[in-house]
């Protein structure tokens, strides 16, 4: 139940352009925001990430199966910025412990 509620706020949140994809954009970030990354993610993207990003970052489905929520390929990594729609994101995830 959870997953498909975050999902459909995912959806939701990048419809309303709120949300940023990809590990290039980990550098612009700033203030209260969490990082959702694939847990196919390499190693080396991963560690990137952790030493660039000291927020909060979970781990959620597979590069191709957030790919599909978002009409492209495949997403790694999903940047997303404080806002009252993303923060609910956060809570979800926060209840689901699946902090990286």
């Amino acid at each position: 139940m959870d997953e498909k509620k975050i999902d459909s706020l995912l959806q939701l949140s990048f419809k309303a352009r709120k949300i940023k994809f990809g590990y290039e954009n980990i550098d612009k970030v700033k203030g209260d925001t969490f990082v959702i990354i694939a847990k196919d993610l390499s190693e080396n993207t991963k560690r990137y990430i952790l030493n660039k990003f000291k927020g909060d970052i979970y781990q959620y489905k597979t590069k191709k199966d957030l790919g599909r929520l978002f009409g492209k390929n495949e997403v790694g990594v999903i940047i997303l910025p404080k806002n009252e729609l993303n923060l609910k994101i956060k809570e979800i995830f926060k209840k689901l412990q699946e902090v990286f």
